[in-house]
């Protein structure tokens, strides 16, 4: 197992590796790392600062064939961000729902398989709506986006009522 993060200190003292089998891999871009000594089974992405798009694409070299990809989806992070002078929230469903749409086809272009999509049970930084996407790239059978989309919705609109 497999640690990465581009920071050096900054892992919360309860989030440090206390596994043996656990490998810290600190100061690393994963947008940049080509291989690691075993293939892994899963890989879970965390990113902020950063889109998806520009993470993904590297996780091929070090997932095994049919491995399984669970990546946060922190909707202002898939946003041109960068040119706004000061960070929002969204909290726009049709916004939502486009950032997600646009993710999940920008996934299945680059052979990326969506195989399921719920909203964050865990509000993220100042309340925003979060998601988690599992994906596939070993089949390109995917789910119906607008099928799955108002249930995640139904339950968007439950975490935000509370």
């Amino acid at each position: 197992m497999y640690a990465v993060d581009t920071a050096k200190e900054l892992l919360h003292p309860s989030l440090k590796c206390k596994n043996s089998k656990v490998v810290e891999l600190f100061g690393v871009d994963a947008r940049q790392m080509k291989s690691l000594p075993t293939k892994t089974d899963i890989v879970t992405v965390d990113v902020t600062f950063s889109s998806l798009k520009s993470i993904l694409p590297n996780i091929k070299n070090y997932l095994k064939k049919n491995g399984d990809i669970i990546v946060l989806v922190k909707p202002l992070f898939e946003t041109s961000f960068w040119e706004e002078v000061s960070f929002k929230i969204i909290t726009d469903l049709v916004i939502l729902k486009k950032i997600l749409g646009d993710l999940i086809e920008w996934s299945n272009k680059n052979f990326f398989f969506p195989k399921g999509l719920i909203v964050s049970p865990l509000l993220g930084k100042g309340g925003s709506i979060e998601f988690l996407i599992h994906l596939k790239i070993d089949k390109e059978h995917t789910f119906i986006f607008d099928d799955v989309i108002e249930k995640v919705f139904r339950d968007v609109k439950e975490i935000t009522s509370n």
